[in-house]
């Protein structure tokens, strides 16, 4: 993977979750930032074969240098839920 910095867009982040995604309610990259906050964006499926979702970030939402984990979380139609391994990822300070 390139090097990723604060403040970066036009990146994407993928996770697999080992399943196919057919009848997915919802999605979701879920993220826990440097200083131990959590929280995720709506992700959308984009190989449902192979079982990955995916966000495009616009920018500002990557907005601490550091140690980012990322994972994803899908719910399908019937309640069932499936999480991806969690990755951990540094975010460079722009310029660096």
């Amino acid at each position: 993977m390139r090097n990723i910095f604060v403040g970066q867009s036009a990146l994407r982040i993928s996770g697999r979750t080992g399943t196919a995604l057919t009848d997915v309610m919802a999605c979701e990259i879920r993220y826990r930032k440097p200083d131990g906050v959590s929280g995720g964006w709506e992700g959308f499926v984009s190989d449902e074969t192979r079982g990955v979702v995916s966000y495009d970030v616009l920018g500002d939402e990557l907005d601490m240098p550091g140690w980012w984990t990322f994972w994803v979380y899908v719910q399908f139609d019937d309640e069932r839920v499936a999480f991806g391994d969690a990755v951990k990822v540094f975010v460079r300070a722009e310029g660096t």
